[in-house]
């Protein structure tokens, strides 16, 4: 996958600092927690840090829980999870499942391997249907497999 409009972003991303992709991620995960994750505490989470990064990019974001909210962190990661774009939109619109991308070798979990596993499953679990009703119009298209 290498749509024309991303070619200015990996130009650039390598570049730019990481704080506010993380705190946007996070506020966006704030937001659509409770909806999504009804039953999930993030305890596994808890104390612990997570890096997504997009490797053909260049860049990720670093993020934990403190109990009640994501936030954005810039300790070192415990567990970090490494997909191309291409791997995490497949991820995000339900075209393929973090198990079946681990082992073609196009996401890679580096660390912790119990906090990677919890991680890997979350994603796995997140109901796309709901995350897409929850999207403006353009994304929750994007959304759709």
């Amino acid at each position: 996958m290498n749509p024309d409009w991303l070619l200015p972003l990996r130009r650039i991303a390598p570049h730019l600092p990481e704080a506010p992709a993380g705190f946007a991620v996070c506020q966006t995960l704030n937001l659509v927690a409770r909806r999504l994750w009804p039953d999930e505490d993030f305890r596994w989470l808890q104390g612990k840090t997570a890096r997504l990064e997009v490797s053909d990019m260049g860049c990720g974001i670093t993020l934990g829980h403190n109990g009640g909210r994501f936030i954005h962190s810039g300790k070192a990661a415990d567990v970090t999870l490494r997909a191309e774009v291409a791997g995490f939109t497949a991820m995000l619109r339900g075209q393929t499942d973090p198990d079946t991308l681990f082992f073609q070798r196009k996401l890679q979990i580096e660390g912790e391997t119990e906090l990677g596993l919890h991680l890997k499953n979350w994603l796995d679990t997140t109901d796309r249907s709901a995350l897409a009703g929850m999207m403006p119009g353009p994304l929750a298209r994007w959304l759709q497999p």
